[in-house]
């Protein structure tokens, strides 16, 4: 691939990321600055819109396929990895390992998840995979957790968040269902691991937290 190209590839993907950035900063707002929020989440979308042309396309969002055996054993390490990370975020937390009970509400929450995943680990990680395997998952985890900082360090929210613990879970998740997806070349095992993590630590949750808009 030449250098003009990965410029390309590489100025797209970080334009996507910045809208998306800027999505999370405004979305709280109220209107007419909220208007910055859909703008730059139609910019984004407007990124991932000319690299997905054809139905053929949507492989660069869910990966191939290699076999199913294969995407099976990832799968199962996904949810392994999703399943760990929630006991020890909830240890973190000093809450019970395990929900003691579950809410419409870890509906929502998987599939926020899983709409994070097909956009930063499915769009974002593969269309930056032909720059390089590793930068894509790097820029990914990235992109991700600056999306999250972005949504909890907005003026317009009030309240008390610890942005170092916020960064550094949003971080080490993102590297580990990074690195699974690049493996595995599909996403459907860090989206398990994500919908599992979602489900487990937002279960108890009866009404949606401020975030979720």
């Amino acid at each position: 691939m030449s250098g003009e190209k990965r410029l390309i590839i590489l100025s797209r993907a970080i334009l996507c990321s910045f809208g998306l950035m800027v999505f999370s900063f405004f979305i709280q707002f109220k209107f007419p600055v909220q208007l910055l929020a859909f703008a730059a989440l139609i910019m984004s979308a407007f990124v991932i819109s000319i690299n997905l042309r054809s139905f053929a396309d949507l492989k660069k969002i869910t990966g191939e396929y290699i076999s199913s055996k294969i995407t099976l054993l990832y799968l199962i390490m996904g949810i392994a990895m999703g399943g760990m990370l929630v006991v020890i975020y909830r240890w973190h937390l000093g809450i019970s390992l395990f929900p003691v009970s579950l809410h419409l509400f870890a509906i929502t929450a998987a599939l926020i998840g899983c709409a994070e995943e097909l956009v930063f680990r499915g769009f974002l990680q593969e269309y930056t995979r032909s720059i390089n395997g590793p930068f894509s998952v790097l820029f990914s985890t990235i992109s991700h957790t600056g999306y999250k900082c972005c949504l909890f360090l907005s003026p317009a929210v009030t309240g008390d968040i610890n942005i170092g613990f916020l960064v550094f879970w949003t971080f080490l998740a993102g590297i580990l269902f990074g690195t699974v997806r690049h493996l595995s070349k599909s996403v459907l095992p860090s989206l398990s691991a994500h919908v599992l993590f979602d489900i487990l630590v937002y279960a108890e949750f009866v009404k949606a937290p401020w975030w979720v808009w």
